[in-house]
C-alpha cells in the first residue's frame, strides 16, 4: 500500500485539475478515491483528475488518463492536455516545446511557448459530426438536431451535436446569463438519445470573432471553463456561419482562443495553464 504520493494542482481559466505523475510507478485508482479527492469541502477539489503515464507507443511522449470528479473515465480534455504539457516540461520530464499526448479521444499535440507566462496551443483531432459516432441516437443526418426535453416543462430545443473525442451538445442562446443551464444540462445529460451522456454548452455569438460560453460537463456540473467545450462551440459557430476561422471564447473563468479551418481539419485551442500548488496524498 502506498502511503505518500505527490500531486500537482493546476487550472486553465478556473477549470481545475489534480495531476499525478505515474510515469515511474503504477497508480491504482478507485472511483471512491477520486470522488473523495474531488470534494471541494472535504477533499482537494477539482473538475478532473489527470494521470500521466509512460507512452504505449513511440509516437507519443506520454499517455494521459482523464477522470471526472464522479470517478468515471473521460476520453478528452483540452484544458487538461495544456496543463499536463506545461507540467511535464516544468518537471523536466521532457525538454521539447512540443508534447504529444495519447488520450482515449485520440492523439493531441501541444505546443508550448513562454509569452509572459506559459502559453499552450493544443491541437485536437478533427471534430466528429456523424451522429452515430458521437454517439447520438437519431435517424436524422447532419449536425443540427431538434431534441424534446423536460426541464420542468416539455419543450423542444435545437442543438448542434458533435464529438471532440468526447460528446457535446451546443445550444445557441441570446443570453448565457439568464438561460437555465443547470436544468438544460441535466435534461440533456439524462436524455435517452445520448447513451454516454453529453457535455452541454450554451453559446452566444457576439460577432464573427467573439463568443460567450457556459458549460455543463459530464460528471462535474457547471465549470468555469472547458477546452473541448470551447472547441466544440467554435465548430458549432462555424457550422452556423456565425464565426470566422479564429475566435475568442469568453467563459466564466476567462478567455481562450480557438482556430478551425473547417471539416476534416484539426481544432486548435490556445490557453494559459497555471500551476497552483503541490501536495501529498498521505493515504491511498
Amino acid at each position: 500500500m502506498e502511503h505518500k504520493r505527490r500531486f500537482f494542482k493546476m487550472h486553465v481559466c478556473g477549470n481545475d485539475f489534480m495531476v499525478i505523475n505515474a510515469t515511474s510507478d503504477a497508480l491504482e485508482l478507485s472511483a471512491d478515491n477520486i470522488q473523495r479527492w474531488s470534494d471541494r469541502r472535504k477533499g482537494i477539489g477539482f473538475d478532473q483528475l489527470l494521470v500521466v503515464e509512460s507512452p504505449l507507443t513511440h509516437e507519443h511522449d506520454f499517455r494521459m488518463l482523464i477522470f471526472n470528479g464522479d470517478g468515471r473515465s473521460a476520453r478528452q480534455c483540452g484544458n487538461g492536455c495544456a496543463a499536463v504539457a506545461a507540467l511535464v516540461k516544468d518537471l523536466g520530464l521532457i525538454t521539447n516545446d512540443v508534447v504529444v499526448l495519447d488520450t482515449l479521444g485520440g492523439t493531441v499535440v501541444c505546443k508550448l511557448a513562454d509569452v509572459g507566462g506559459t502559453q499552450a496551443t493544443v491541437e485536437l483531432p478533427p471534430p466528429v459530426l456523424n451522429p452515430v459516432d458521437v454517439p447520438f441516437l437519431t435517424d436524422a443526418t447532419g449536425h443540427q438536431h431538434r431534441i424534446e426535453i423536460q426541464t420542468p416543462i416539455n419543450r423542444c430545443i435545437e442543438a448542434t451535436v458533435l464529438s471532440m473525442g468526447n460528446p457535446h451538445a451546443v445550444v445557441r442562446v441570446d443570453d448565457v446569463e439568464t438561460t437555465d443551464l443547470d436544468g438544460l444540462g441535466r435534461a440533456l445529460q439524462q436524455h435517452k438519445q445520448f447513451p454516454d451522456s453529453v457535455n452541454v454548452e450554451i453559446l452566444y455569438c457576439k460577432d464573427r470573432n467573439r463568443g460567450k460560453l457556459r458549460i455543463f460537463e459530464r460528471g462535474v456540473g457547471e465549470t468555469q471553463s472547458c477546452g473541448s467545450g470551447a472547441c466544440a462551440s467554435m465548430v458549432a459557430g462555424r457550422l452556423w456561419n456565425c464565426f470566422d476561422s479564429r475566435v475568442e471564447i469568453e467563459m466564466p473563468g476567462g478567455f481562450v482562443h480557438v482556430e478551425w479551418e473547417g471539416p476534416a481539419q484539426p481544432v486548435r485551442l490556445s490557453c494559459n495553464p497555471s500551476h497552483t500548488y503541490d501536495g501529498f496524498l498521505m493515504h491511498m
